[in-house]
């Protein structure tokens, strides 16, 4: 049996070689093979990139037969407990599972859980995972929940002991990954020797999921603001952008929220400030491998759940808001994602490639506004790391 194979995820799918050229042979030796037609995997990403991916290559999803998810680790690094952003993910994921099965009513779906080093799973019920469970069996979907079989088949002595991982968020290859392959393996083999057969969606879990969302690619944004195309290419990933440099993007969405921008890190990216009302955020959009010169650019995305506060659950607002260049002095939020650094110093000539936007509710605005001149820049910023999400591939 041959399937054409969709996959959107994080670093672990990404890592080569990993637990997924493991899964391929495994799953190969019993006879189905994983034709992948479009690997989106992207380190440091969560399920509000999926859902963006998905957004921008409809024609592929429609196409294909397969649709492997692994975000779990990764959204539970951002996401966490707290009621608020976990119904926001829910939100994303919900929206994932259901535009998906809209595009494609035959389409399987199965979603692979994987744990951090010491994580939550060891010893109590862990959020993130029991909503992939509990939203995969409303929509009747695979989910491999590798977490709860390692702790069940080899015991938390072994799956929290140090040689298990490689780091907090990979696991120790290739003995490890060979494991968590074959665990995967055994779970897919069945579930995918029934043939799919196309039902009506089930009501929504949650009413305001998110698989209604607009995804603005870079070359539309291009075509929209007048602006040339810039291309970014490494062996993984072509991507069209679109440099801010200095200017001002302003965005006015009636009755939902920017979710998520999908921009380009690369040495020369400033801080991104986001003018929200009368609040002003500074966000980091650096990563330590761009820094560091292991990368010369990598594909990222920043959620923008930070920015709501009591207000994220509501879809029923017009917000404005005004993204530019974090490159003045002007009094600001700080906010460091976990998959992000502080700058130790700003560029002096910024480049903010921006390669498309995630959005809900119907946008009013999108125009560039014109920097009246060049603004102050400080010589020096404290240097201030936030934790690593997980490490990033380009």
């Amino acid at each position: 049996m041959k399937l054409k194979t969709l996959i959107i995820g994080g670093s672990n799918t990404v890592m080569q070689p990993g637990y997924l050229s493991a899964l391929l042979a495994s799953m190969a030796r019993r006879g189905i093979e994983l034709d992948i037609v479009a690997d989106l995997a992207v380190g440091g990403t969560t399920s509000a990139f999926g859902l963006y991916q998905l957004k921008i290559r409809e024609q592929e999803l429609a196409e294909c037969d397969l649709l492997l998810i692994e975000y779990a680790l990764n959204d539970f690094f951002v996401y966490g407990d707290e009621r608020r952003p976990f119904r926001h993910w829910a939100r994303f994921y919900e929206g994932i599972i259901r535009f998906a099965r809209e595009r494609n009513p035959k389409l399987r779906i199965a979603t692979i859980i994987f744990g951090q080093r010491n994580g939550p799973f060891l010893t109590s019920v862990p959020s993130i995972d029991a909503g992939i469970n509990y939203i995969s069996h409303c929509y009747g979907t695979i989910c491999v929940d590798v977490s709860r079989m390692l702790m069940q088949r080899l015991g938390r002595d072994v799956v929290g002991h140090p040689t298990f991982y490689s780091d907090q968020g990979h696991y120790a290859r290739p003995v490890t990954t060979t494991i968590v392959a074959n665990m995967i393996a055994d779970e897919l083999e069945p579930a995918l020797a029934t043939p799919p057969r196309p039902a009506a969606l089930p009501p929504a879990i949650d009413p305001e999921h998110f698989a209604g969302a607009r995804a603005l690619d870079g070359t539309w944004l291009a075509k929209r603001l007048g602006r040339p195309i810039v291309d970014y290419a490494n062996r993984r990933f072509s991507i069209a952008a679109v440099d801010l440099g200095r200017d001002r993007l302003r965005f006015d969405v009636e009755k939902g929220m920017l979710l998520a921008l999908n921009y380009v890190c690369e040495p020369r990216t400033p801080p991104l400030d986001i003018q929200l009302g009368d609040d002003m955020q500074r966000a980091a959009l650096l990563k330590g491998g761009v820094r560091d010169g292991i990368y010369k650019f990598l594909v990222s995305m920043l959620s923008f759940e930070f920015l709501y506060g009591p207000t994220l659950l509501d879809m029923q607002q017009t917000r404005a808001l005004t993204l530019s260049s974090g490159i003045s002095a002007a009094e600001h939020k700080q906010h460091v994602p976990k998959d992000s650094i502080r700058h130790e110093s700003l560029p002096a000539e910024p480049v903010l490639p921006i390669a498309g936007i995630l959005f809900t509710g119907n946008l009013k605005t999108c125009a560039i506004e014109k920097a009246a001149e060049p603004p102050a820049l400080p010589a020096e910023l404290p240097a201030e790391a936030a934790p690593a999400l997980i490490a990033q591939s380009a």
